[in-house]
This record gives C-alpha cells, structure tokens and sequence, in this order.
C-alpha cells in the first residue's frame, strides 16, 4: 500500500514581517482550478478582468478563454485543471497592506479600473503574482510554488527597510481618488 503524501507548506510564512508597518504575512492552503470555456460560456459567470465572489470560492477572470477559482469551482461545462500544485497562497494583512505593494508593483493598483476590478496579475518588483482583495487591508497573492520562500523573504526584507519616516515616503504615493486607507 501507497504510503500517505502530506503536503508540506511551501514556505515558513506566519506571522509579522519586520519594520514598523504591522504586516501580517501568512501562507493558507487554498485550492485553485483552471476552469477553460469558450468566452462567451465563462461571460455567464463573471466578466473579463474581473473578480468575483462565489460560494466557498473566488472567481478570478484575467484570461478571455480561462478563470481561475480559488476554492470550489463551480459546475458547468468547464475543462477543469487543478493547478493548486503550481501555486503558493499568501494573505498579507494590514493597514498599510494595499499601499505597501503598491510602492513595489509595476502596476498602479489604484488606478480607476483596478480598483474596480479588485484583481491584477502583475510583478511585484521581479516577481511573477496575481493579486485580489475585498479591502485594502486584506489582500491574497498567488505566486509560483517554487519561488514562494524567496517571495516571502524579499517581502520582508522590503518591509524591513521601510521607513515611514522617509520624506520620499511620506505622505505615501497613493492616487487622490484613492479609496480610505482603512479599507
């Protein structure tokens, strides 16, 4: 008999990244499926660019012909891949959690229409990740498996050199419309 596999964190991810910003930096376990369809099949669902809420999943449409749902997929006529092997889900979580990546993505992630979509996939400096939030306190990240511990450690060594009272820093680069840094 087959001995049992036990999935082992990708990385050591739990708890607060150094310097005075307060961020939380977590690793949680988190399905997520590649659902393919032709376009105006996945249109029924949520549209392009978009992200939405589903039961017991997050529906994340940055493809024309793909989603991908973190969590349960819903039922339909989908190609579904599981594609949870290939990707890390990080939570950071904080006041300044929406703000501090901003400074460090190539994207402007307060831009009238990523705020309204609450999803990006972009760079975090060099790498590759994919970005929802429900507030600017709470935001996920999924970065490839194997660049996950690497990830984490370049995000508090960022977070570590951060210092809010830097004049180039302060006040923060945020857009004027951009939404209460509450969340």
């Amino acid at each position: 008999m087959a001995e049992r596999l036990t999935p082992v964190p990708a990385t050591d991810a739990k708890g607060f990244l150094p310097g005075p910003l307060g961020l939380r930096l977590d690793e949680t376990a988190l399905s997520v499926f590649a659902l393919q369809a032709p376009p105006d099949t996945l249109d029924s669902l949520v549209a392009f660019g978009q992200t939405k809420p589903w039961p017991d999943a997050v529906l994340l449409r940055l493809w024309p012909d793909r989603i991908w749902a973190c969590g349960t997929p819903p039922e339909g006529a989908f190609r579904v891949t599981d594609i949870s092997h290939g990707h890390t889900h990080l939570q950071l979580r904080g006041v300044e959690a929406l703000h501090f990546l901003d400074l460090y993505t190539r994207a402007d992630l307060f831009a009238a229409p990523v705020r309204a979509a609450k999803t990006i996939r972009t760079r975090l400096n060099h790498y590759d990740a994919l970005l929802w939030w429900t507030n600017t306190r709470d935001v996920h990240v999924l970065v490839a498996r194997s660049l996950a511990q690497s990830f984490c450690d370049h995000l508090g060594a960022l977070a570590q050199r951060h210092n809010p009272a830097d004049p180039s820093l302060t006040p923060r680069p945020v857009a004027p419309d951009a939404p209460d840094r509450r969340g």
